[in-house]
Protein backbone atom coordinates (compact mmCIF):
# COMPACT_ATOMS: atom_id res chain seq x y z
CA UNK A 1 0.00 0.00 0.00
CA UNK A 2 1.42 3.94 -0.60
CA UNK A 3 0.10 6.79 0.80
CA UNK A 4 -2.42 7.70 -2.34
CA UNK A 5 -3.97 4.27 -1.89
CA UNK A 6 -4.49 5.07 2.11
CA UNK A 7 -6.07 8.32 1.71
CA UNK A 8 -8.50 6.89 -1.30
CA UNK A 9 -9.57 4.01 1.07
CA UNK A 10 -10.18 6.42 3.57
CA UNK A 11 -12.26 9.16 1.42
CA UNK A 12 -9.93 11.90 1.85
CA UNK A 13 -10.23 14.62 -0.14
CA UNK A 14 -7.48 16.82 -1.42
CA UNK A 15 -8.72 19.04 1.03
CA UNK A 16 -8.57 17.15 3.56
CA UNK A 17 -4.64 15.65 2.79
CA UNK A 18 -3.66 19.25 3.26
CA UNK A 19 -5.36 19.93 6.85
CA UNK A 20 -3.81 16.77 7.48
CA UNK A 21 -0.19 17.71 6.24
CA UNK A 22 -0.24 21.33 7.49
CA UNK A 23 -1.52 19.82 11.55
CA UNK A 24 1.53 17.55 11.72
CA UNK A 25 3.64 20.52 10.32
CA UNK A 26 2.09 22.78 12.65
CA UNK A 27 2.49 21.06 15.77
CA UNK A 28 6.22 20.30 14.77
CA UNK A 29 6.87 23.65 14.80
CA UNK A 30 5.25 24.18 17.82
CA UNK A 31 5.79 20.98 20.25
CA UNK A 32 8.72 19.60 18.65
CA UNK A 33 9.04 15.48 17.87
CA UNK A 34 9.58 14.28 21.13
CA UNK A 35 6.73 15.14 23.17
CA UNK A 36 3.07 14.32 22.79
CA UNK A 37 0.83 16.36 20.74
CA UNK A 38 -2.54 16.23 22.55
CA UNK A 39 -5.22 17.79 20.18
CA UNK A 40 -7.90 17.01 23.60
CA UNK A 41 -5.73 20.35 24.63
CA UNK A 42 -5.36 21.75 21.27
CA UNK A 43 -5.32 26.06 21.13
CA UNK A 44 -5.01 26.27 17.19
CA UNK A 45 -7.25 26.10 14.35
CA UNK A 46 -5.15 24.11 12.25
CA UNK A 47 -6.58 21.13 13.79
CA UNK A 48 -10.33 21.82 13.18
CA UNK A 49 -10.49 18.69 11.20
CA UNK A 50 -9.67 16.27 13.78
CA UNK A 51 -12.07 15.12 16.31
CA UNK A 52 -12.00 13.92 20.00
CA UNK A 53 -14.95 12.42 20.67
CA UNK A 54 -14.66 8.81 20.60
CA UNK A 55 -12.97 7.37 23.74
CA UNK A 56 -9.57 6.37 23.28
CA UNK A 57 -9.20 7.06 19.57
CA UNK A 58 -8.56 10.23 17.96
CA UNK A 59 -10.67 10.39 14.93
CA UNK A 60 -10.16 12.44 11.51
CA UNK A 61 -12.84 13.04 8.74
CA UNK A 62 -14.18 10.98 10.61
CA UNK A 63 -11.62 7.85 10.02
CA UNK A 64 -9.08 6.30 12.41
CA UNK A 65 -6.14 9.25 12.38
CA UNK A 66 -3.35 6.35 13.49
CA UNK A 67 -3.22 4.66 10.20
CA UNK A 68 -3.12 8.47 8.69
CA UNK A 69 -0.58 9.64 10.49
CA UNK A 70 1.98 6.32 10.00
CA UNK A 71 1.47 6.53 6.42
CA UNK A 72 2.39 9.95 6.56
CA UNK A 73 6.05 8.58 8.15
CA UNK A 74 5.84 5.56 5.47
CA UNK A 75 4.44 3.12 7.70
CA UNK A 76 1.46 0.67 5.88
CA UNK A 77 -0.05 -2.29 7.68
CA UNK A 78 2.16 -5.48 7.23
CA UNK A 79 -0.94 -7.40 6.87
CA UNK A 80 -4.39 -7.94 8.33
CA UNK A 81 -2.67 -9.30 11.77
CA UNK A 82 -1.30 -6.04 12.58
CA UNK A 83 -2.60 -2.96 14.31
CA UNK A 84 -1.88 0.26 15.23
CA UNK A 85 -0.62 0.57 18.53
CA UNK A 86 0.15 3.61 20.89
CA UNK A 87 3.50 3.53 22.75
CA UNK A 88 3.66 3.03 26.24
CA UNK A 89 5.87 6.37 26.58
CA UNK A 90 2.39 8.55 24.81
CA UNK A 91 0.30 10.31 27.57
CA UNK A 92 -2.54 10.71 25.24
CA UNK A 93 -5.07 8.55 23.24
CA UNK A 94 -5.82 11.50 21.22
CA UNK A 95 -2.00 12.47 20.35
CA UNK A 96 -1.28 13.14 16.59
CA UNK A 97 3.08 12.49 16.99
CA UNK A 98 3.45 9.80 14.14
CA UNK A 99 6.84 8.95 16.41
CA UNK A 100 4.42 7.68 19.04
CA UNK A 101 2.61 4.73 17.21
CA UNK A 102 3.74 1.60 15.53
CA UNK A 103 2.34 -1.53 13.34
CA UNK A 104 2.34 -4.28 15.71
CA UNK A 105 0.46 -7.76 17.09
CA UNK A 106 -2.83 -7.30 19.11
CA UNK A 107 -0.28 -9.12 22.20
CA UNK A 108 1.65 -6.10 21.96
CA UNK A 109 -1.74 -3.99 22.41
CA UNK A 110 -1.94 -5.77 25.73
CA UNK A 111 1.93 -5.15 26.67
CA UNK A 112 1.79 -1.57 26.09
CA UNK A 113 -1.59 -1.24 28.13
CA UNK A 114 0.21 -3.23 30.27
CA UNK A 115 3.03 -0.98 30.44
CA UNK A 116 1.08 2.01 30.93
CA UNK A 117 -0.48 0.69 34.00
CA UNK A 118 2.82 -0.13 35.36
CA UNK A 119 2.50 -3.65 36.73
CA UNK A 120 5.73 -4.68 35.30
CA UNK A 121 4.61 -7.35 32.49
CA UNK A 122 7.69 -6.43 29.46
CA UNK A 123 9.68 -8.04 27.03
CA UNK A 124 12.14 -8.96 29.77
CA UNK A 125 9.91 -10.57 32.08
CA UNK A 126 8.16 -12.17 29.27
CA UNK A 127 12.06 -14.02 28.30
CA UNK A 128 12.82 -14.50 32.51
CA UNK A 129 9.62 -16.64 32.93
CA UNK A 130 10.17 -18.59 29.73
CA UNK A 131 13.86 -19.40 31.18
CA UNK A 132 13.08 -19.96 34.62
CA UNK A 133 10.40 -22.86 33.00
CA UNK A 134 13.20 -24.18 30.91
CA UNK A 135 15.03 -24.75 33.87
CA UNK A 136 12.94 -26.49 35.61
CA UNK A 137 10.83 -23.94 37.80
CA UNK A 138 7.29 -24.27 38.60
CA UNK A 139 5.05 -21.85 36.89
CA UNK A 140 3.46 -21.39 40.18
CA UNK A 141 6.67 -20.01 41.82
CA UNK A 142 7.67 -17.89 38.77
CA UNK A 143 4.30 -16.20 39.14
CA UNK A 144 4.61 -15.45 42.32
CA UNK A 145 8.48 -13.86 41.76
CA UNK A 146 8.00 -12.26 38.84
CA UNK A 147 3.75 -10.74 39.57
CA UNK A 148 2.46 -12.27 36.47
CA UNK A 149 -0.81 -14.00 37.27
CA UNK A 150 -0.92 -17.81 37.38
CA UNK A 151 -2.66 -18.24 34.03
CA UNK A 152 -1.03 -15.53 32.41
CA UNK A 153 2.61 -16.87 33.21
CA UNK A 154 1.33 -20.53 32.11
CA UNK A 155 -0.15 -19.01 29.06
CA UNK A 156 3.46 -17.22 28.13
CA UNK A 157 5.46 -20.18 29.36
CA UNK A 158 3.68 -22.63 26.98
CA UNK A 159 4.16 -19.74 24.24
CA UNK A 160 0.41 -19.44 23.57
CA UNK A 161 0.66 -15.58 24.41
CA UNK A 162 3.66 -13.19 23.52
CA UNK A 163 5.23 -15.56 21.14
CA UNK A 164 7.02 -13.11 19.09
CA UNK A 165 7.13 -10.28 22.10
CA UNK A 166 11.05 -10.72 22.50
CA UNK A 167 12.03 -10.36 18.67
CA UNK A 168 13.97 -7.26 17.94
CA UNK A 169 12.03 -5.13 16.02
CA UNK A 170 13.53 -2.48 13.51
CA UNK A 171 12.64 1.15 15.11
CA UNK A 172 12.86 4.01 12.57
CA UNK A 173 15.71 6.59 13.05
CA UNK A 174 13.61 9.61 14.58
CA UNK A 175 15.17 11.73 12.14
CA UNK A 176 14.67 9.45 9.01
CA UNK A 177 11.10 9.52 9.99
CA UNK A 178 10.76 13.52 10.56
CA UNK A 179 12.65 13.65 7.30
CA UNK A 180 10.05 11.38 5.66
CA UNK A 181 6.96 13.13 6.89
CA UNK A 182 8.43 16.65 5.64
CA UNK A 183 9.33 15.12 2.49
CA UNK A 184 5.50 14.04 2.35
CA UNK A 185 4.16 17.28 3.43
CA UNK A 186 6.19 19.42 0.46
CA UNK A 187 5.12 16.58 -2.04
CA UNK A 188 0.97 17.15 -0.95
CA UNK A 189 1.67 21.08 -0.92
CA UNK A 190 3.51 20.93 -4.88
CA UNK A 191 0.74 18.61 -6.09
CA UNK A 192 -2.51 20.94 -4.43
CA UNK A 193 -1.39 24.23 -4.46
CA UNK A 194 -4.11 25.75 -4.52
CA UNK A 195 -5.74 23.82 -1.79
CA UNK A 196 -2.28 25.01 0.48
CA UNK A 197 -2.79 27.75 -0.10
CA UNK A 198 -6.94 28.54 0.27
CA UNK A 199 -5.92 26.24 4.25
CA UNK A 200 -3.20 29.15 4.62
CA UNK A 201 -5.80 31.96 4.58
CA UNK A 202 -8.31 30.33 6.37
CA UNK A 203 -6.05 29.04 9.72
CA UNK A 204 -4.65 32.62 9.25
CA UNK A 205 -8.16 33.89 8.93
CA UNK A 206 -9.73 32.00 11.56
CA UNK A 207 -6.72 33.09 13.89
CA UNK A 208 -7.78 36.76 14.23
CA UNK A 209 -11.14 35.86 14.84
CA UNK A 210 -12.61 37.31 18.84
CA UNK A 211 -14.08 35.96 20.93
CA UNK A 212 -17.14 38.58 22.54
CA UNK A 213 -14.93 38.89 25.84
CA UNK A 214 -12.10 40.23 23.17
CA UNK A 215 -11.10 43.88 24.48
CA UNK A 216 -9.74 46.31 21.81
CA UNK A 217 -6.06 46.80 22.02
CA UNK A 218 -5.67 43.89 24.59
CA UNK A 219 -4.63 40.28 24.72
CA UNK A 220 -6.24 37.27 24.81
CA UNK A 221 -10.21 35.67 23.60
CA UNK A 222 -8.70 36.04 20.04
CA UNK A 223 -7.74 33.10 17.76
CA UNK A 224 -7.08 30.67 20.75
CA UNK A 225 -10.07 27.98 20.02
CA UNK A 226 -10.79 24.67 20.36
CA UNK A 227 -11.88 22.05 18.08
CA UNK A 228 -15.56 23.17 19.38
CA UNK A 229 -14.80 26.52 18.47
CA UNK A 230 -15.14 27.04 22.38
CA UNK A 231 -12.67 29.96 23.42
CA UNK A 232 -9.76 28.20 25.48
CA UNK A 233 -9.31 31.72 27.24
CA UNK A 234 -12.55 31.88 28.37
CA UNK A 235 -12.70 28.12 29.64
CA UNK A 236 -10.22 28.27 31.83
CA UNK A 237 -12.09 31.20 33.37
CA UNK A 238 -14.79 29.36 33.49
CA UNK A 239 -13.27 26.47 35.26
CA UNK A 240 -12.27 29.21 38.13
CA UNK A 241 -16.24 29.84 38.48
CA UNK A 242 -16.78 32.94 36.64
CA UNK A 243 -20.17 34.15 36.49
CA UNK A 244 -20.99 37.50 35.70
CA UNK A 245 -24.23 39.24 34.32
CA UNK A 246 -22.24 42.37 33.56
CA UNK A 247 -22.28 44.51 30.28
CA UNK A 248 -19.19 46.47 31.32
CA UNK A 249 -17.40 43.04 31.06
CA UNK A 250 -17.47 43.83 27.21
CA UNK A 251 -16.20 46.02 24.60
CA UNK A 252 -17.59 48.96 23.67
CA UNK A 253 -18.80 47.34 20.00
CA UNK A 254 -20.65 44.93 21.79
CA UNK A 255 -22.66 46.99 24.50
CA UNK A 256 -25.92 47.35 22.60
CA UNK A 257 -26.01 43.73 21.63
CA UNK A 258 -25.48 42.28 25.45
CA UNK A 259 -27.50 45.00 26.59
CA UNK A 260 -30.77 44.05 24.66
CA UNK A 261 -30.56 40.33 25.35
CA UNK A 262 -30.40 40.57 29.09
CA UNK A 263 -33.42 43.37 28.60
CA UNK A 264 -35.68 40.57 27.39
CA UNK A 265 -34.64 37.87 29.96
CA UNK A 266 -36.79 38.44 33.35
CA UNK A 267 -33.88 38.57 35.65
CA UNK A 268 -35.15 37.20 39.15
CA UNK A 269 -33.46 35.88 42.17
CA UNK A 270 -29.80 33.67 42.14
CA UNK A 271 -31.13 30.87 43.07
CA UNK A 272 -35.03 31.65 41.07
CA UNK A 273 -35.34 30.70 37.08
CA UNK A 274 -34.80 33.71 34.45
CA UNK A 275 -37.51 33.04 31.80
CA UNK A 276 -36.65 34.14 28.21
CA UNK A 277 -39.46 36.58 27.22
CA UNK A 278 -37.96 37.28 23.84
CA UNK A 279 -38.53 34.96 20.18
CA UNK A 280 -38.96 31.77 20.10
CA UNK A 281 -40.02 29.40 17.09
CA UNK A 282 -42.18 25.94 16.53
CA UNK A 283 -44.91 26.80 18.54
CA UNK A 284 -43.05 28.13 21.74
CA UNK A 285 -41.07 24.89 21.78
CA UNK A 286 -37.79 27.00 20.80
CA UNK A 287 -36.26 30.56 22.10
CA UNK A 288 -34.38 32.37 19.64
CA UNK A 289 -32.08 34.98 20.49
CA UNK A 290 -29.94 36.96 17.82
CA UNK A 291 -26.37 36.95 18.35
CA UNK A 292 -24.25 35.57 15.04
CA UNK A 293 -21.28 33.56 15.96
CA UNK A 294 -17.64 32.68 13.77
CA UNK A 295 -18.33 28.93 14.58
CA UNK A 296 -22.03 29.07 13.30
CA UNK A 297 -24.21 29.34 10.09
CA UNK A 298 -26.82 31.00 11.79
CA UNK A 299 -27.18 33.94 13.58
CA UNK A 300 -29.58 33.15 16.24
CA UNK A 301 -28.70 31.02 19.13
CA UNK A 302 -31.30 29.11 21.89
CA UNK A 303 -31.79 31.70 24.25
CA UNK A 304 -29.77 29.66 27.20
CA UNK A 305 -26.91 29.02 24.83
CA UNK A 306 -26.04 33.41 24.55
CA UNK A 307 -26.64 33.16 28.43
CA UNK A 308 -24.05 31.05 28.97
CA UNK A 309 -21.98 33.09 26.59
CA UNK A 310 -22.43 35.89 27.74
CA UNK A 311 -22.05 35.03 31.86
CA UNK A 312 -19.67 32.21 32.00
CA UNK A 313 -17.82 32.53 28.89
CA UNK A 314 -17.93 31.73 25.20
CA UNK A 315 -18.45 27.80 24.27
CA UNK A 316 -18.69 27.73 21.09
CA UNK A 317 -21.03 24.36 19.10
CA UNK A 318 -20.84 22.91 22.72
CA UNK A 319 -24.86 22.41 23.90
CA UNK A 320 -26.10 24.07 26.78
CA UNK A 321 -29.09 22.69 28.93
CA UNK A 322 -30.60 23.76 32.11
CA UNK A 323 -31.34 22.15 35.22
CA UNK A 324 -34.68 19.19 34.96
CA UNK A 325 -36.38 21.06 37.37
CA UNK A 326 -35.78 24.62 35.55
CA UNK A 327 -38.94 26.67 34.24
CA UNK A 328 -39.01 26.57 30.11
CA UNK A 329 -36.27 29.03 28.89
CA UNK A 330 -34.22 29.27 32.07
CA UNK A 331 -31.48 31.68 31.21
CA UNK A 332 -30.12 31.86 35.01
CA UNK A 333 -26.57 31.43 34.66
CA UNK A 334 -26.53 29.19 37.60
CA UNK A 335 -28.97 26.78 36.63
CA UNK A 336 -27.06 26.09 33.09
CA UNK A 337 -24.22 23.54 32.70
CA UNK A 338 -22.66 21.87 29.42
CA UNK A 339 -22.34 17.93 29.96
CA UNK A 340 -19.25 17.43 28.22
CA UNK A 341 -17.15 19.63 30.79
CA UNK A 342 -16.52 17.31 32.85
CA UNK A 343 -14.03 20.27 34.97
CA UNK A 344 -16.83 22.67 34.26
CA UNK A 345 -16.64 24.32 37.75
CA UNK A 346 -20.39 25.17 39.11
CA UNK A 347 -20.57 29.08 40.01
CA UNK A 348 -21.32 29.31 43.29
CA UNK A 349 -22.25 33.05 43.14
CA UNK A 350 -23.59 35.39 40.53
CA UNK A 351 -21.11 38.79 40.11
CA UNK A 352 -22.51 41.98 40.29
CA UNK A 353 -25.45 42.10 37.67
CA UNK A 354 -25.12 45.77 35.52
CA UNK A 355 -26.61 46.19 32.23
CA UNK A 356 -26.14 49.88 32.63
CA UNK A 357 -22.80 51.02 30.95
CA UNK A 358 -23.66 54.81 32.45
CA UNK A 359 -22.70 57.49 29.59
CA UNK A 360 -22.35 54.49 26.68
CA UNK A 361 -21.55 57.90 24.06
CA UNK A 362 -19.14 59.16 26.38
CA UNK A 363 -17.60 55.83 27.23
CA UNK A 364 -17.12 55.60 23.77
CA UNK A 365 -15.67 58.97 22.89
CA UNK A 366 -13.11 57.74 25.97
CA UNK A 367 -12.38 54.70 24.86
CA UNK A 368 -11.76 55.85 20.79
CA UNK A 369 -9.48 58.69 22.38
CA UNK A 370 -7.36 56.45 24.39
CA UNK A 371 -6.73 54.41 21.30
CA UNK A 372 -6.18 56.98 18.50
CA UNK A 373 -2.47 58.52 18.58
CA UNK A 374 -2.58 62.42 18.86
CA UNK A 375 -2.09 63.92 15.36
CA UNK A 376 1.58 65.39 14.72
CA UNK A 377 0.40 68.75 13.56
CA UNK A 378 -1.88 69.34 16.76
CA UNK A 379 -0.26 72.37 19.07
CA UNK A 380 0.59 72.02 22.70
CA UNK A 381 -1.55 73.15 25.11
CA UNK A 382 -0.74 76.55 26.91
Amino acid sequence: MDLTTLFRDSDLSPEDQIALAKSIEVCLRLYGGDRCWRLDKAKHRAFSGFSTNQPLTLRFKGSDARPLLLGMSGQFQPDETHVAIRKAICKSPYCLNPSHYYWGTRSEVILEGENKKKKGLSPEVIQALRNGRQEGKRILDLSRQYKVPYHTARRICAGETYENITETKEQVDAEILWAIVAEVCKRLASRYPEEAREYNLAVHVANQIECPWHRRDSPGHKGNFGLMGECLDCMEEIKNGRCSVDVTNFDVAWYWQVKRFWEQVDIKGEDECWRWNGSTRKNDTESTAYFPSPFHTGKTQSASRVAFWLSRGYTGKYRVFAKPSCEKFCCNPRHLHIREFADNAESLTIGEIKLNHGNIFQHYRETNAEAEPSSPHELPSG
